[in-house]
């Protein structure tokens, strides 16, 4: 005798997949987000590199205009 399992739901593939319709319903009523933790974490961290990398790339470009006024004025 063979069982064969049709369907087996082995869980939710994505993070929005995992927190069921009725909720989220509850939470965009409530306010809150039902994003996890890890993936705001993961946008917060991604806004301080991006702000890092352009603080650094006017840095750079103001000490190369600096270098560039002082060269021409010696």
């Amino acid at each position: 005798m063979t069982i064969t399992a049709a369907g087996v739901h082995t869980g939710p593939r994505t993070a929005r997949d995992a927190v069921s319709s009725a909720a989220r319903r509850r939470a965009a009523g409530a306010g809150a987000d039902p994003v996890f933790s890890e993936v705001r974490e993961a946008r917060r961290l991604h806004g301080l590199q991006v702000a890092a990398v352009t603080t650094g790339l006017v840095s750079v470009t103001v000490a190369a205009s600096a270098a560039i006024v002082l060269g021409l004025s010696a």
